[in-house]
């Protein structure tokens, strides 16, 4: 009897769990480029947000009896960066380590809440935010898309310059495909308002014969919660859809929407596993944010003891110690003199950009986390494969070496006739 030799064969994990690919999500969030990207963007929205509450009219208003900017500072510097504490330390228990681990939840569930609240009292402020603000995110969103959906299919890098260039070409799309639900939606409701409301002006009949035909108007409330479910889910994948198959914004929407209601439970998930690996990997970027704040403070203030009196003192008017509990300093300017009130800004604006790198990490990861979900559900509805991935002309005309090689090693096609074999001579093999 002839033994046969067995092999135990690694397992692949990606290929037997699927959504353990969103893993790759991390390693595309912390690219320099998609980090300045998302930094960028951060910035441009806060100082148009700033410039529009400046217009009479339109700003200057205060919800929940504080400015935009203080309301900003407070997310970002408290609520993002949460308590640090572990469980029965400092009688901390595990729900405050799980506070603490969805710290981005809760700062992401008080934008929305003060969104709202903006929308209702100040409507005209938040109606020129929300335009101005999609217009800088569609440009930032589909570079990071793009680079992203490529660096999914092919594990090639796009340069920042063609990343920008595909999105400011697509940037009419990727501006509409998350305004167009919302704009049908406003449309049904101001058509039901006005079908409901014209009869009611007739009198004694009206009312008797909109409440005849209410059922009417409750299929067509049916119909707009539908597209506002669709609409609300659907944004996170219009722009990957986008990146990843160039096309427009009608077949992102529908492509997403599809996705998603042919696989909810995947959908779903995926996208709980999605924000809990992206809290747990805030919190590495936090600490290596709080590690570079103190490492740089402590290793100024020990050179400069040796340098002159008052040197170190001087530092601690400028820049005060960052701690876990507030790495964030707010020169308050007392005992400055001179220059260093202004200096002590300098400082802050570079400790902010610390800061607004740790926010664009949250930005970034989102969209590339979106990215490998479309991916994944693409492959689950459509059977198409991963490696997929839309290219332009001037892309293609780039590829690796490797990639060369395999194009110019492809079969010749059934309407182009065999080259006949020759022999080492260079003569006719056949005689």
């Amino acid at each position: 009897m002839s033994e046969e030799g067995r092999e135990v064969q690694s397992i692949d994990w990606r290929r037997c769990f699927a959504f353990l690919e969103i893993l790759r999500s991390f390693r595309m969030a912390i690219h320099p480029a998609n980090l300045l990207l998302c930094l960028v963007g951060l910035a441009a929205s806060f100082w148009v947000a700033v410039l529009v509450d400046q217009i009479p009219g339109v700003g200057q208003t205060e919800v929940y009896g504080a400015t935009l900017y203080q309301h900003v500072h407070r997310i970002a510097t408290t609520t993002l960066w949460g308590d640090w504490a572990m469980p029965y330390v400092g009688g901390r228990t595990w729900d405050d380590f799980f506070a603490f681990l969805m710290a981005p939840v809760s700062a992401d569930r008080e934008l929305v809440t003060l969104a709202i609240a903006y929308w209702e009292q100040a409507p005209w402020f938040a109606l020129v935010n929300t335009v101005l603000a999609l217009a800088i995110w569609a440009v930032v969103g589909g570079a990071v898309t793009r680079m992203a959906a490529v660096r999914v299919a092919r594990e090639e890098s796009v340069p920042l310059k063609k990343a920008l260039c595909f999105s400011l070409r697509k940037w009419p799309s990727t501006v509409t495909s998350p305004l167009i639900p919302f704009g049908v939606l406003v449309f049904l409701a101001i058509l039901v308002g006005l079908i409901t409301g014209l009869p009611l002006m007739i009198p004694y009949v009206g009312e008797i014969l909109v409440g005849i035909l209410f059922f009417l108007t409750l299929l067509v409330g049916v119909v707009m919660a539908l597209i506002f479910v669709g609409g609300a889910f659907s944004v996170g994948l219009q722009w990957p859809t986008i990146a990843a198959e160039g096309s427009d914004s009608f077949d992102a929407i529908s492509r997403s929407i599809s996705y998603i209601s042919s696989r909810p439970w995947k959908y779903l998930f995926c996208t709980v596993f999605s924000v809990v690996y992206g809290c747990a990997t805030f919190i590495l970027v936090k600490f290596l944010a709080f590690l570079t704040l103190r490492i740089t403070h402590e290793a100024v203030s020990t050179f400069s003891m040796g340098i002159g009196e008052g040197v170190e003192d001087k530092l601690v008017r400028l820049w005060d110690v960052p701690t876990l509990a507030s790495p964030w300093p707010v020169p308050s300017g007392a005992e400055m003199f001179g220059a260093e009130a202004a200096a002590s800004w300098l400082f802050v604006l570079w400790v902010w950009v610390v800061l607004g790198l740790m926010i664009a990490f949250l930005c970034s990861f989102f969209f590339c986390s979106q990215t490998v979900i479309y991916f994944l559900l693409r492959k689950s509805v459509d059977a198409t494969d991963i490696e997929e991935v839309y290219m332009e002309e001037s892309d293609e005309e780039e590829l690796p070496v490797e990639h060369a090689v395999e194009a110019e090693g492809t079969p010749a096609s059934d309407d182009k006739p065999a080259a006949e074999p020759t022999d080492a001579a260079g003569g006719d093999a056949k005689e």
